[in-house]
């Protein structure tokens, strides 16, 4: 039996771990889908407000407690994906107490909130197996756990998006039920350091300029350590007074891939979405190759990309929240390029129309794919979207077909994710002005140039 002092004290924690959650999700609710029922509760709910602010306030003034409920809905088939946002505004009190007795308790309804949805969420993530069970079944096959099942057909891609965020989020309410069980003292730490392993239903949404800006400065940092690592040896060296050679071999390699970078972004053509094609091109050699690529190039370990594109493309690929999966350190880029091919099979297989995905996961992939940047259009997003699925699954399965060798995705779309992640830079809609300036600031009229050559 425990001690009364350590029950209220884990007791304590506990209060404390609900009302954290409110430090990153406040008053809004991002979850993939909210199912129709509680769309129509929380229609009802602002029917009711409007009926008794309009008895009680005969003029134009608004009532001090106000609920305003928007909705974005993306339906495929019978169900559809709504995500919705509540924000109530009340008169603050100066009164501390007050105002400390409103936080926690507004903390309970959201973090009560919260579980009502990825109860929702839960549900229909069954009703969509069973519906991949029945196709399987019919079909002659049968319907795998895991990872693997999620790719069974039968389903729209919105399902399967989903079905995909699902099992992230299951993954992360164990680990955050195993740290709160385990170490309930230090949940509310672990809380402060990992904010983005909540579940979709408490995690705050990031602003797409935030991304955006992020990714900038991982692309000029990347670029800065690739020239330092080009021309510096790195201190470690100097622990071993007999590596000098293979310090010296790791520098010229790194120098080869400056060289050749700077060449291939120099050639007219490689900006856009067209850009990838001559990137992939002068990689033909690495990427398919008459014998099957080792264990080590599969898993881009080794030689195979320099530690600094590495470390670059994590912190790109990190500034998407929707893409750090559910580890506690953030996602790999071999398990984030796994996860989106995986997505590229699906659609390829499913024969997935791209016009039928709409803005908002049309958006997350392009963005898992570091597509893209804020003031995109859907239409260049599609265009960029299909551009990647050719070159990265519809090209190579017909060149393997056609006797090209064995093909390296991973190494591929590792390449495409490093030339998207700079061509976004150069994109004069990014955020970061100072850094377009670099590529842009020195630019001539074309016009002025003929004039004054005339």
């Amino acid at each position: 039996m425990g001690h009364p002092r350590g029950t209220r004290r884990s007791a304590s924690i506990a209060i404390l771990s609900v009302a954290s959650v409110l430090l990153s999700s406040y008053y809004s609710v991002s979850a993939s889908a909210i199912a129709p029922p509680l769309a129509a509760r929380l229609a009802a709910t602002k029917r009711k407000t409007q009926k008794v602010a309009a008895n009680s306030a005969p003029s134009s003034t608004a009532s001090p407690n106000t609920v305003s409920i928007s909705h974005s809905e993306s339906s495929s088939g019978a169900m559809a994906s709504t995500s919705t946002t509540v924000s109530t505004k009340k008169a603050a009190s100066s009164n501390p107490i007050v105002q400390l007795a409103t936080y926690v308790k507004d903390s309970f309804v959201n973090f009560k909130d919260g579980l009502g949805q990825m109860n929702l969420d839960h549900r229909r993530c069954n009703d969509i197996r069973a519906k991949q069970r029945t196709f399987a079944t019919k079909n002659g096959l049968k319907r795998p756990r895991g990872v693997k099942g999620i790719q069974t057909g039968g389903i729209s891609y919105e399902e399967y998006d989903f079905l995909r965020k699902g099992l992230v989020d299951r993954n992360k309410l164990l680990a955050v039920s195993m740290v709160m069980a385990c170490l309930p003292n230090y949940f509310v730490y672990y809380l402060w350091s990992f904010p983005d392993m909540m579940p979709s239903p408490f995690l705050k949404v990031k602003d797409m300029q935030e991304i955006s800006r992020e990714r900038c400065h991982a692309v000029i940092s990347t670029l800065l350590d690739i020239e330092k690592g080009a021309r510096v040896a790195p201190w470690t060296a100097k622990l071993n007074p007999f590596g000098g050679r293979a310090t010296q071999r790791a520098m010229d390699r790194l120098g080869n891939f400056v060289s050749a970078g700077s060449a291939a972004l120099e050639e007219y053509g490689v900006s856009g979405p067209s850009g990838c094609k001559v990137i992939l091109k002068k990689l033909r050699d690495e990427i398919y190759t008459k014998d099957a690529p080792s264990k080590q190039r599969m898993l881009l370990a080794g030689n195979t990309i320099p530690k600094q594109f590495v470390k670059g493309l994590t912190k790109a690929i990190s500034a998407d929240p929707l893409n750090k999966g559910s580890s506690f350190f953030g996602i790999t880029p071999l398990k984030h390029i796994e996860s989106v091919a995986r997505a590229d099979e699906f659609i390829i297989d499913q024969s997935v129309d791209i016009d039928s995905i709409n803005s908002n996961l049309l958006a997350e992939a392009c963005s898992a794919r570091l597509i893209g940047g804020p003031g995109w259009t859907d239409e260049e997003r599609k265009e960029a979207l299909l551009r990647w699925l050719k070159e990265a699954e519809v090209k190579p399965r017909a060149a393997v077909e056609a006797g090209a060798g064995h093909y390296n995705g991973n190494l591929a779309r590792a390449a495409l994710m490093c030339y998207n992640a700079l061509d976004a830079t150069r994109d004069p809609r990014s955020d970061s002005r100072l850094m377009r300036s670099l590529y842009q600031g020195q630019m001539v009229d074309p016009m002025k140039m003929i004039e004054s050559a005339n």
